[in-house]
């Protein structure tokens, strides 16, 4: 097992709500110092748009921290074609453009100043499966997943870690702006955010490089190499379904 890191501060996107705001209060009661960033903080940062994403890379360069946690996402449900193509693009832009600036120049600085460090990245368990009604998100997080992968094997002999998180349901309001706002059941396959804050940073002390967190996407993963894919994709879009009051 790998020497476990210590961190003196962190910094965590999409800090105001949800699995981003619980990791930044778990880390603050470890006493790691956390500058946090959110569309409802001060100041607020909306990072689909580049200008912003630069006053938050001018903070990583000045505070050098050592864990980074980009939390900042969001999904839609719903058949592409249907949905709002600007928001889609604006979807990529955050879930895959601005993770992939802060990351990079998250590293570099850390090169630059002789330190090591932590990259998490936030993921999903769809990211494992064509996933229509819930397409571009989930497409959106296989990217996370194969660059996160790869950037950890460029940068680990540089005393970088890039790690990748991969939850299933989390009890946050994440299912509710997906649905833009649209009743949800609830799900006692839902994990309580608390708990999902905790196996992230499990994860960040063992130096665990991908970390599916939910049993239930371990089995479907298994269960996928022997399904058709049209029965794979039947369960997919009613999982979606299922989710609505």
């Amino acid at each position: 097992m790998p020497q476990r890191a210590s961190y003196t501060k962190a910094l965590v996107t999409g800090a105001t709500s949800g699995l981003g705001k619980e990791l930044a209060s778990l880390l603050k009661q470890k006493g790691i110092e956390v500058l946090e960033t959110g569309r409802t903080g001060t100041p607020p940062l909306d990072l689909t748009k580049r200008e912003e994403r630069a006053a938050l890379l001018e903070i990583i360069t000045h505070e050098v921290p050592d864990l980074i946690i980009n939390s900042a996402g969001f999904g839609l449900y719903g058949s592409a074609i249907d949905l709002s193509t600007k928001e889609q693009l604006e979807m990529i832009e955050l879930n895959c453009s601005a993770l992939v600036e802060i990351s990079l120049h998250s590293a570099r600085t850390l090169i630059k100043n002789g330190k090591k460090g932590t990259l998490l990245n936030l993921s999903s368990s769809g990211a494992f499966f064509p996933f229509p009604t819930f397409n571009i998100y989930c497409a959106s997080k296989a990217f996370v997943n194969s660059f996160s992968l790869a950037l950890d094997t460029e940068l680990k002999e540089k005393g970088v870690r890039v790690l990748c998180a991969c939850p299933g349901q989390v009890a946050t309001d994440f299912r509710n702006r997906s649905s833009k706002g649209h009743p949800q059941k609830k799900d006692r396959r839902t994990m309580p955010v608390k708990q999902a804050a905790l196996h992230i940073w499990k994860q960040i002390e063992k130096e665990k490089t991908l970390y599916i967190f939910d049993w239930r996407t371990r089995m479907m993963l298994t269960l996928a190499k022997f399904l058709p894919r049209a029965l794979l994709e039947k369960i997919m879009i009613q999982s979606i379904a299922d989710r609505y009051s």
